[in-house]
């Protein structure tokens, strides 16, 4: 049979012979595969409204505004933006495999991994309604203005509140318990607004001169004019303090780097070209061939994959992982089939990864820009896979084949969980409400085929093939990527 092939095959070095293995793989994507469909990676900051889709404190500062301002159908926006962005990951494998017998070899496989990212961000105020918190770029200033417009407000519906105790019990009217409920509603929103839940502050607030901060300007005067003029109730006359300017690209950063709560504590701006170069997972292996015969052979394969890639950062926005840090058991069928100038070679994996531990920000899989305060030491059971790899080909000379190749890989769902009771009320607490560690399955399923084409030869000393494999269709969140994948084999004999 021809030696090289593009997918694992079934021979194994004979006794005392050594075979090292090359196999550089080159990954590349602009979108990916989700559950509701494919999907730019630039999406989340990409459109002609930037908001509450994929940015979780401006869905809840969409929510307040409409409470505070009267204005249902407000949406959040803070302009127009395009965001490209282009991942690539390059693995570089390099393999020994050495024969005890000549149906038996052990083989360790070391990967070294480049991940990069390229990202630009364009960001234009074309409809924009939303802007910088003034807590985030004139904190003393805006802290002070806000206070004593709180301080007020607090202590008007105070007093609302002692008139409000005199009516008599529901369901007889009573207009300052009537009012002190709406009024209270409208302050718990403005404060949401300004400073946030818990220990997640708020970077950005509607503009004062948008129709949203005007509404808003306008009920607090009606409110004042109302406790002034219906109840007797004076010493309420400031106004809270808006965003006066749309957002910039500079200030866009400042926000992500800033490590306060009015940030999200991003540890490097990620709009811009960056990588990471480091060692992978490693995997230890033992391949036994079962048949080999003239037509058909056959081999099975043990496998351990040990967690010695990098982990990952919560803290960093748009950087692939370098490996999953968890161990992983495998088992792998391999079969060759030739018949004439025909040959099919077909590779079966399953495999079992085994609990360990990841630190997560906990917010659902489409989340963009997730508050730092969101992050947590999780549990971690990801979940067990399966995949299929079919080569036919067909031989064009004794030492040449051409083909085509198709993959199919699944993977169960993920599971992750709170390490004790007390991290969840932790999270609860900097958050402002409780989040289950499950919001983070979603999406961890996955599914995916490939297709592809490929090529592989062999000579006396040295054997080889390449392949291109783009993956045509995926569930969960799967990057659709082109696969570039070159193999290079050496053999000396030790003893």
């Amino acid at each position: 049979m021809l030696a090289a092939q593009a997918v694992e095959r079934t021979d194994v070095p004979a006794r005392g012979v050594l075979r090292v293995t090359f196999d550089p793989r080159i990954m590349t994507w602009n979108d990916q595969f989700t559950d509701p469909g494919r999907l730019k990676l630039g999406a989340p900051l990409t459109g002609d409204t930037v908001g509450a889709r994929y940015i979780p404190v401006v869905a809840r500062l969409e929510q307040n505004v409409r409470v505070a301002s009267g204005l249902s159908s407000f949406v959040a926006s803070l302009g127009a933006g395009l965001l490209s962005v282009r991942q690539e990951r390059r693995t570089y494998p390099t393999t020994a495999e050495l024969g005890l017998t000549n149906r038996l070899s052990v083989s360790l496989m070391v990967p070294m991994v480049r991940v990069q990212t390229r990202a630009s961000l364009q960001l234009s105020n074309r409809g924009a309604n939303l802007g910088v918190n003034p807590l985030v770029l004139n904190a003393l200033g805006a802290r002070g203005t806000d206070s004593v417009f709180f301080a007020q407000f607090d202590q008007a519906l105070a007093q609302l509140d002692q008139q409000a105790a005199g009516c008599a019990a529901p369901p007889s009217p009573c207009a300052a318990r009537d009012s002190l409920a709406r009024w209270l509603t409208v302050r718990n929103a403005l404060h949401g607004s300004v400073y946030g839940v818990g220990q997640t502050g708020s970077p950005f607030l509607p503009l004062d001169t948008s129709n949203a901060g005007r509404a808003i300007d306008s009920t607090v005067a009606r409110i004042q004019q109302g406790l002034n003029v219906t109840f007797g109730i004076a010493g309420f006359d400031t106004t809270v303090a808006l965003a006066a300017d749309t957002l910039t690209g500079a200030a866009f950063e400042q926000i992500l780097l800033n490590p306060d709560p009015n940030g999200f504590g991003y540890v490097a701006v990620p709009f811009r070209r960056n990588f990471r170069y480091r060692l992978g997972d490693v995997e230890l292996a033992a391949k036994y061939r079962l048949v080999a015969g003239a037509h058909y052979a056959a081999a099975v394969q043990a496998l351990v994959r040990l967690p010695t890639g990098a982990k990952d950062s919560a803290n960093e926005l748009l950087i692939q992982s370098i490996g999953d840090h968890q161990l992983d058991l495998e088992g792998r069928l391999m079969q060759e089939l030739s018949v004439g100038p025909l040959w099919l070679n077909v590779a079966v994996r399953a495999g079992m990864q085994r609990p360990g531990t990841q630190v997560r920000r906990v917010a659902p899989w489409d989340a963009f820009l997730v508050p730092a305060a969101a992050t947590a030491d999780l549990r971690w059971d990801p979940g067990d896979y399966v995949g299929v790899d079919v080569a036919p080909l067909v031989r064009l000379a004794p030492e040449f084949a051409a083909g085509f190749t198709a993959g199919y890989f699944s993977k169960a769902r993920d599971h992750y969980a709170f390490q004790s009771p007390q991290d969840s009320v932790a999270l609860a607490t900097r958050m402002g409400f409780p989040t289950p560690a499950s919001v983070l399955d979603q999406g961890t399923a996955q599914r995916l085929l490939r297709l592809g084409f490929a090529v592989t030869y062999h000579t006396p000393g040295v054997e080889g093939g390449f392949s291109i494999e783009q993956t045509v269709s995926g569930a969960g969140l799967v990057p659709a990527a082109t696969v570039y994948r070159l193999v290079l084999r050496a053999t000396r004999k030790l003893f």
